[in-house]
């Protein structure tokens, strides 16, 4: 998702550009993917319903929140994902010892 400026005298990134296959949250907490984005029109489709959903910039813009996601990186950090794998290593090392 890139940012774009808006206004004469912008001098901070304003609002994000829509892309397709961005994901945004709504008021309730529920997903929506866009599908596709034009001047004044944006088409999305929520999870778990078939049909395709169409509003406005404006109005996109104001109920939805874009969701952000995490880097492999990030996801590693959080998880506590090296001391996990160095745990498992040193477990099968004393398994391997044991033998």
């Amino acid at each position: 998702m890139r940012k774009k400026n808006t206004g004469l005298n912008a001098g901070d990134l304003a609002h994000p550009e829509i892309l397709p296959g961005d994901i945004y949250k709504d008021s309730r907490g529920e997903r929506v993917t866009v599908k596709t984005v034009t001047e004044n029109r944006i088409t999305f489709i929520r999870e778990g319903y078939s049909g395709e959903c169409t509003s406005s910039l404006m109005r996109f813009e104001k109920e939805f929140t874009p969701v952000k996601r995490q880097t492999f990186g990030e996801w590693c950090k959080a998880n506590n994902t090296a001391e996990k794998i160095t745990t498992l290593r040193a477990m099968i090392a004393a398994g391997r010892a044991k033998k």
